[in-house]
C-alpha cells in the first residue's frame, strides 16, 4: 500500500500482520480525499478503527492538523507505529490502544472534537457502526464535522444527509449532521 497523495504521496506503508484487519485499497482513499477536498486541510481527525493507519496518515499528509489513530489489535497498532515513524510523520497524532468504546468515552470527558471521524470497523459488527455514531454524537463531532463510515453496504441514519460512494463491494457513506 502507498499514500496516495499530500507530502508523503507514493511512500509505501506496512499491514498488520494479520487477517483482523481489511485496509481500505488505494484507489478507495484516493476517492475519499477527492469526495473531502480541503476540508481535511487544518482538520481535527479520529481514525477510530485504524488498521494499517493509512487514513490518518493520508489525512497528515494532505494537511490535517491532528489525527487521532485508535485500534484495538496489537498488531495494528505496531504497524500504526512502524509506518509513523519510517514517513518521518512530525505532524501532531496520538496513538491509542484501546475498546473502541472506551475511546470515545475517554475523548468525550477530554472535551475532545473533531472535524472528521472515520469509520472502517470489521463489517461483520454492524452494532459497531450504531455505537460508534451514537457515542460521537454525544459531543465528539463539531457542528459541521463529517462522519465517514467504510462498510459493505449503505448505511441509513434519519439524523443526518448522507451521500454515498460505491467501489465495486464498499460503500462510503459520508455523514452529515441535519
Amino acid at each position: 500500500m502507498r499514500i496516495v497523495g499530500g507530502k508523503y504521496r507514493h511512500r509505501l506503508i506496512a499491514q498488520p500482520k494479520t487477517i483482523l484487519t481489511r485496509p481500505t485499497t488505494d484507489r478507495v482513499r484516493e476517492a475519499l480525499m477527492s469526495i473531502l477536498g480541503n476540508e481535511i486541510i487544518d482538520a481535527v481527525v479520529l481514525d477510530l478503527f485504524s488498521g494499517s493507519g493509512a487514513f490518518g496518515i493520508e489525512a497528515l499528509s494532505r494537511g490535517a492538523k491532528e489525527v487521532y489513530f485508535n485500534d484495538h489489535n496489537l498488531e495494528a497498532i505496531k504497524t500504526i507505529k512502524k509506518n509513523l515513524k519510517d514517513l518521518n510523520v512530525n505532524e501532531s497524532y496520538e496513538i491509542y490502544f484501546l475498546d473502541y468504546l472506551t475511546l470515545l468515552n475517554q475523548l468525550l470527558l477530554k472535551g475532545k472534537k473533531f472535524s472528521i471521524v472515520f469509520l472502517d470497523p470489521p463489517y461483520k459488527r454492524e452494532d459497531y457502526y450504531r455505537n460508534s455514531v451514537d457515542k460521537i454524537l454525544q459531543g465528539l463531532l463539531l457542528e459541521n464535522g463529517i462522519i465517514v463510515i467504510e462498510s459493505n453496504n449503505e448505511y441509513d441514519d434519519e439524523r443526518f444527509n448522507i451521500k454515498q460512494y460505491r467501489y465495486g463491494t464498499i460503500y462510503l457513506n459520508i455523514l452529515r449532521r441535519k
